[in-house]
């Protein structure tokens, strides 16, 4: 009896603990980016150490966990918190090139490092934690167990803690310290953004825009999956905020469950490449290039048009196909809803100048931290001055705990992610680090090289795959960061901007969210819809069919990145665009009608052939298409008068 009490109180007091934490870190990371960073190895351990002990702390807090696991997660916990910190503490003397570490130095660093692994297996799984791993141990002890080409240079201890915990190169490096700038301020603005109701409106903005043509139900889930993306920049968070909204309304349409589940799946992976706030990938690779991340934005932009208009194009073929009506009039919002200046406004008054601040070439974290400013003082007006304009003074107290429980909400929503990434960007640097210490990644590029005979368009295959693989069973920043490390310098030997080639990377990192055997997009998506996972991936697939060749034009059709003249750029997001219908038509096996095999691989053809970037065969294509169309246009009867089809008539 006294146990079972002792521990409940212990759990209890755990969540509150965790909560004060949480908040208190997204707090810290609000004020740092107004304040200005503090000196690097303060401001990156005092964000790993909050991230690092509150994961095991999270783990400690959850309701199964009982008795000593529960009291070893504590001790985790702060032992977590204190090996960051004590570099934090003490990082004068551990930034004096002439000092010496001490041996309770070096054992922190062995503590830190096996911290670090844990954790990241306990966030995101077994793969990057072991690859990790197994880096540490050919970094440490490669050079007396391996011999050849492959052997990486002797190692001290000394060498090994100064080299991953007591600098700035590795654990606490590059990587670290983007999250803590940038990711964590963008972060807490999409946390806030959904907790204080922006989920309502970016859904009854998309029905607005999508609702009214074919596929209706479908296009509402990608375009607000788009407009979703566009602040939050995670796949698993799109489909886990807006997937219980939009997958049981496109079944009630009429698609199946897993057709559902595949459309949310890939239209929320695809808010990682949607501008302005992309994948937390996007503002590494800025740093990698050292360019402006208003640059990143401009060349990705088209790249996410075509994104979401390949998932449009298909579901609304599809729709057609199966003759699923657009919503009924009465269905849609009416448009004073979305200009309501009391709940409308404050949710895009701060993306606008979010957007604005970005355009204007200042730094990402002042935009971030000025647009969760002007959200948190936005809606502390309207709110009141909603209460007051309806005669409601006497609910103005009611009205702002319940605002300040949202924020709070929010932050604490926001810390658990970041404690998170930063544990996932410093597993991620281990990685990194050995790749270019031990002159592994240069190793790996030439084993690459030599398979493709230096040839550009094998080393681009080469590079999709990898990526996609190494996004198996981690998240797309990983999978980007990986990859790139061993990847990006092959393709830029070869003659590609370092720009197209890493943007091709990233697009292929956020592809392995939807690729099975392994893909967390479409894992939740599934897990929401209750159907099995594997329906759901093989929709993914074919959905996201001309998805898996957008990335190539970055190579041979730059106009889509937005380089060279307005004439090019229109040009190749023209043909490309065309290419982009004419393989969803193919896929989907309806264009003005339905198509056979026969036809579908007609289709395929003339896509191919718009593909290449030649001028013959943009003509060719063209032609084929226009041909196709021009047929099926006037071989098949409308169908605006044909029932629609009912959902009890559909399986699952």
């Amino acid at each position: 009896m006294a146990d079972g009490t002792t521990d409940r109180w212990l759990g209890k007091g755990t969540a509150l603990a965790l909560r004060i934490i949480l908040i208190g870190f997204a707090l810290f990371q609000l004020y740092t980016s107004f304040a200005g960073m503090m000196e690097p190895l303060v401001q990156r351990g005092l964000f790993l150490g909050l991230g690092l002990g509150s994961v095991y702390l999270l783990s400690a807090a959850e309701g199964g966990v009982k008795g000593a696991r529960r009291i070893l997660d504590i001790v985790l916990a702060l032992a977590g918190y204190y090996v960051c910190f004590h570099v934090a503490f003490n990082n004068q003397r551990l930034s004096d090139f002439m000092g010496e570490l001490s041996t309770f130095d070096i054992a922190l660093g062995f503590i830190a490092l096996a911290l670090v692994l844990e954790a990241a297996r306990r966030t995101i799984g077994w793969f990057l934690p072991l690859l990790a791993l197994a880096g540490l141990l050919y970094f440490y002890l490669g050079s007396a167990y391996v011999s050849g080409p492959w052997q990486p240079p002797r190692v001290s201890t000394l060498t090994l803690i100064e080299t991953t915990y007591a600098s700035t190169e590795t654990i606490f490096g590059y990587m670290v310290d983007m999250g803590t700038r940038v990711i964590a301020v963008f972060i807490i603005f999409g946390a806030l953004l959904l907790s204080t109701g922006a989920t309502e409106i970016f859904i009854k903005l998309a029905t607005l825009i999508a609702g009214r043509s074919w596929g209706g139900q479908a296009k509402v889930c990608t375009a607000s999956s788009a407009l979703f993306g566009t602040v939050t920049g995670s796949a698993v968070a799109n489909v886990m905020a807006l997937g219980p909204i939009t997958i049981p309304t496109m079944h009630r349409a009429g698609y199946t469950k897993s057709y559902a589940a595949a459309i949310e799946a890939v239209a929320s992976a695809g808010g990682q490449i949607m501008p302005p706030v992309m994948g937390a990938g996007a503002f590494i690779m800025a740093e990698m290039l050292d360019i402006p991340y208003s640059s990143v934005v401009v060349a990705a932009l088209i790249p996410a048009i075509l994104y979401f208009l390949t998932i449009w194009f298909s579901v609304g073929f599809r729709a057609r196909k199966m003759n699923i009506r657009p919503l009924d009039r009465s269905e849609m919002p009416a448009a004073r809803e979305l200009l309501d200046p009391y709940t409308a406004l404050p949710m895009y008054l701060p993306v606008g100048v979010l957007i604005g601040m970005l355009a204007m070439d200042l730094t990402p974290t002042l935009a971030g931290a000025t647009a969760v400013a002007t959200l948190i003082v936005t809606q502390v007006i309207l709110r009141g001055a909603k209460c007051l304009a309806e005669g409601r003074t006497h609910e103005l107290g009611a009205t702002y705990r319940e605002y300040l429980s949202q924020v709070l909400e929010g932050l604490y929503d926001a810390g658990r992610a970041i404690a998170m990434i930063a544990v996932l960007l410093a597993c991620a640097a281990i990685v990194v680090k050995v790749l270019t210490a031990t002159g592994a990644g240069v190793k790996v590029s030439s084993v690459i090289l030599s398979l493709s005979g230096d040839n550009l368009v094998f080393v681009l295959i080469l590079t999709a795959v990898l990526a996609i693989l190494l996004g198996m069973d981690v998240p797309t920043t990983a999978s980007y960061i990986l990859a790139a490390a061993v990847a990006a310098p092959i393709v830029i030997k070869l003659g590609v901007a370092p720009l197209n080639a890493h943007l091709f990377i990233f697009y292929f990192a956020i592809l392995s969210a939807i690729t099975p055997p392994v893909c967390a997009s479409v894992f939740a998506a599934a897990s929401i819809a209750k159907v099995n996972f594997w329906k759901v991936g093989g929709h993914a697939v074919v959905l996201a069919i001309g998805l898996y060749l957008i990335p190539f034009l970055f190579i041979f059709r730059t106009g889509v990145l937005m380089e060279g003249s307005w004439l090019q750029i229109a040009y190749d997001t023209g043909i490309t665009s065309i290419a982009i219908i004419a393989i969803t038509a193919a896929s989907t096996g309806y264009f003005f009608g339905p198509l056979n095999w026969p036809l579908r691989i007609f289709v395929y053809g003339a896509a191919a052939l718009l593909f290449y970037p030649a001028a013959w065969s943009d003509i060719v294509g063209l032609v084929m298409i226009a041909a196709l169309a021009g047929v099926s246009y006037f071989r098949e009867p409308r169908t605006s008068g044909a029932p629609q089809r009912q959902p009890a008539d559909l399986k699952l």
